[in-house]
């Protein structure tokens, strides 16, 4: 979209090449601003804020005891899938948005793969996150003394968020 003055108002119209009063601008620095900002708040935020704030709470008195080992904590019973699930389900709108403007079959060819990648991923990680929520609720009975604290969750979690926050952007920026 596009700001142009037209009737003497300020209006939006979409970007045209033959819109006489429209006049397209390109600075690199500023479209890498915009290209950095998107991946800030849409990937690095989500990933990295719970590993950057939680330990803040170890300068307050009242939680100085309990915020040891508050980042394992924090993402032990899988709670990165929310990340992962969010995430693919933001890739799978902007592919799917952007469908119709696929030039070659090629192009819509990997669109689809892309969209079914992240769609796969989007269950996967809802099926996980379920079990993860059942496995975190507190049980009658106690775990099984030759089972470790549940670490496979955690660890599908880690490697889920990694994989989507390289392929998100990867889909992204391609679109765009």
């Amino acid at each position: 979209m596009c700001a142009s003055w037209l009737f003497g108002r300020l209006t939006r119209d979409w970007l045209r090449p033959d819109h006489p009063f429209v006049v397209e601008i390109s600075i690199p620095m500023i479209d890498f601003l915009r290209c950095l900002s998107w991946l800030f708040f849409n990937v690095g935020v989500p990933v990295c804020a719970p590993f950057a704030l939680l330990p803040l709470l170890s300068f307050s008195r009242f939680y100085r005891d309990s915020s040891k080992g508050i980042a394992i904590r924090s993402v032990q019973d899988g709670q990165l899938l929310w990340v992962v699930i969010s995430m693919c389900a933001s890739a799978c709108y902007e592919i799917g948005s952007a469908l119709s403007g696929a030039s070659t079959r090629n192009t819509l060819a990997f669109m689809l793969a892309g969209l079914l990648w992240h769609a796969l991923f989007l269950v996967a990680a809802c099926i996980l996150v379920s079990f993860a929520a059942a496995d975190s609720a507190p049980h009658a009975g106690s775990r099984c003394a030759d089972e470790p604290p549940e670490r496979r969750l955690m660890w599908a979690s880690v490697i889920m968020t990694a994989t989507i926050a390289a392929t998100f952007p990867l889909s992204h920026y391609s679109l765009t």
